[in-house]
């Protein structure tokens, strides 16, 4: 093993690319429909087209930076994810008035919206997380200079991501995360 783009989650099936990859890759795609939506949004709400063309622009241009990992675009992506979480909340909070005044409002989309805000925080909590940044920005925790024993390699704990050097052929069920306590080997029911 030669870098960190070779790590793997502990007690996971081995994939073909990298699971930072993969996020980074599923993180894109919502960042991109983001900003159709906050777009959309705005020249709805205004029909004015300048309203619309000029962020959907900047925020196409936040897109492409971002799926390139471009340094400037990392918090970007969290701020637009985090203004259209504010406008989902607005709209969840608009349609629960609603719907206890008799106003008449969906309950289906009472809970796509409250889906929606619970997934867009918890794509915004990523960009805190160190090893999501090491991984956008390129670095490797082999830069450290860590120096693994014989069979040992670096692995991510799959609850808290928390990078930690463990022999696979060592692990067992019982083996327990030291920064969150969650086990390292997920059970047959939990993949």
């Amino acid at each position: 093993m030669s870098d960190a783009d070779e790590m793997i989650l502990a007690g996971s099936r081995p994939a073909k690319s990298n699971p930072m990859d993969d996020l980074h890759s599923r993180t894109s795609t919502v960042l991109f429909v983001d900003s159709l939506i906050f777009a959309f949004l705005a020249y709805s709400l205004t029909r004015v087209v300048d309203f619309a063309i000029y962020p959907g622009i900047f925020f196409m241009a936040v897109w492409l930076g971002y799926r390139q990992k471009a340094a400037w675009a990392y918090w970007f992506c969290p701020m637009v994810m985090g203004g259209v979480t504010l406008i989902f909340s607005i709209l969840l909070f608009y349609n629960l008035a609603n719907l206890f005044s008799a106003g008449g409002s969906s309950l289906f989309m009472i809970v796509i919206l409250a889906w929606a805000i619970y997934s867009s925080v918890r794509f915004v909590r990523i960009h805190f997380h160190p090893v999501y940044k090491m991984g956008y920005s390129g670095y490797s925790i082999y830069d450290e200079g860590i120096k693994l024993e014989p069979n040992e390699m670096l692995a991510a704990c799959p609850t808290c991501l928390a990078v930690l050097a463990v022999n696979p052929l060592m692990l067992s069920p019982e083996d327990r995360c030291p920064h969150c306590d969650s086990p390292l080997v997920l059970s047959q029911e939990e993949e």
